[in-house]
């Protein structure tokens, strides 16, 4: 009889940045990584909480370059290697900006796919925290607000603020409008309308800065903008 072939073991080097850290056991980690390369994954770091030696790098918010085994059929990768890329040490010394880079970890980890590349995600979530450890003008929450509109279009979901999202209706751009997070956008009162209301600017304003046409997100946009993508991720989240 032919011998079975095992099927190999595969090697990825990437980078990642780490979005979850639990103990295992009395040495071990179990870590979430969101890489580049292959978007979410889980592993177990041998050792991960004695070795400073293997594993200096653990910590959120620097861009990490790591290698890990990826066996078939286990749902844990094994970490072999994980070093620092970029540091981002003024990001990590203050707590307002820690505070907004982790909601924007927690968001990626609640719902990218496992083990699907998402680059223009990853490209979002770098941009934010790199700007977060530049001393940017503006506030943390802001850019965390503007981040999240992004990262809604860089994962499919971008809210339609143009149109109704059940009948396609326009809307006038001088009128307020109804928006429903959890239904992707603004719904018009005839088809039912939407717990939250846009003013003609601040929808003008957030649909601009979505799209890429605007710098920055106004101070005075920063809490409904947030409170959107909380309401869209959560209901992605949980598979609505």
């Amino acid at each position: 009889m032919p011998r079975s072939v095992r099927p190999r073991t595969e090697r990825l080097r990437t980078e990642a940045l780490l979005v979850r850290r639990v103990p295992l056991g009395e040495a071990d980690l179990v870590v979430g990584l969101f890489t580049e390369r292959r978007g979410l994954l889980s592993g177990v770091a041998r050792g991960g909480r004695r070795s400073a030696k293997r594993f200096p790098a653990l910590e959120p918010m620097h861009l990490l370059r790591v290698t890990l085994e990826l066996r078939p059929g286990a749902e844990l990768a094994q970490l072999t290697e994980a070093a620092i890329e970029r540091p981002r040490l003024r990001l990590a010394a203050d707590l307002a900006r820690l505070d907004a880079a982790g909601r924007a970890l927690r968001w990626v980890r609640e719902i990218a796919p496992a083990q699907t590349a998402e680059p223009a995600a990853w490209h979002e979530l770098n941009r934010l925290l790199d700007r977060l450890d530049d001393l940017p003008s503006a506030s943390p929450q802001a850019l965390l607000a503007e981040a999240g509109l992004r990262l809604l279009v860089a994962f499919g979901w971008g809210l339609e603020l143009s149109q109704c999202v059940r009948c396609g209706r326009a809307c006038d751009a001088a009128q307020a409008a109804c928006v429903d997070p959890a239904r992707g956008g603004l719904v018009c009162r005839a088809c039912g309308g939407g717990p939250l209301v846009l003013r003609p600017e601040p929808r003008a304003r957030l649909l601009a800065v979505m799209l890429g046409d605007a710098p920055e997100i106004p101070e005075e946009d920063v809490p409904l903008a947030l409170d959107l993508v909380e309401g869209a991720l959560t209901t992605h989240a949980s598979g609505g």
